[in-house]
């Protein structure tokens, strides 16, 4: 049985081309933007079928992807999940400064960071790395 993903991001163009990469690993649900994304993270909790991967987007409306992976975190925190049960998180922005890359990792707890334009080879490069390829 496949894992499942959840692709966050409020550019369909963005969320197609991921989807269309990673349905080869995973079943793949899609989210506009972060407080889309909790919900079906929590459905996806309540109904013990939890993600995998998540791929996450920064700059969205509603709630950016930043607060949502801090929110993702905690609530893998108070669910008591496991480490090998925690999402694998990939950031996949246009964002490129230092700053975001690095508060991405050490104040959110992203698993990876990739930048945008969506680049196939290295997003299978990462799934490699996250055990997933």
């Amino acid at each position: 049985m496949k894992k499942r993903c959840l692709i966050v991001d409020d550019d369909i163009v963005s969320c197609f081309i991921l989807k269309a990469i990673l349905d080869e690993y995973f079943v793949c649900d899609i989210a506009e933007n972060g407080e889309k994304a909790l919900c079906s993270f929590d459905r996806g909790h309540l109904e013990e079928a939890h993600y995998s991967l998540i791929c996450l987007d920064i700059s969205m409306p509603c709630m950016d992807g930043l607060t949502a992976l801090k929110h993702i975190r905690g609530a893998e925190s108070a669910f008591g999940l496991p480490p090998d049960l925690e999402a694998r998180i990939i950031i996949i922005s246009a964002d490129k400064t230092p700053a975001t890359v690095l508060s991405s990792f050490f104040d959110c707890g992203a698993s990876s960071y990739l930048t945008k334009p969506i680049d196939r080879q290295k997003l299978i490069h990462e799934l490699a790395n996250l055990g997933f390829a």
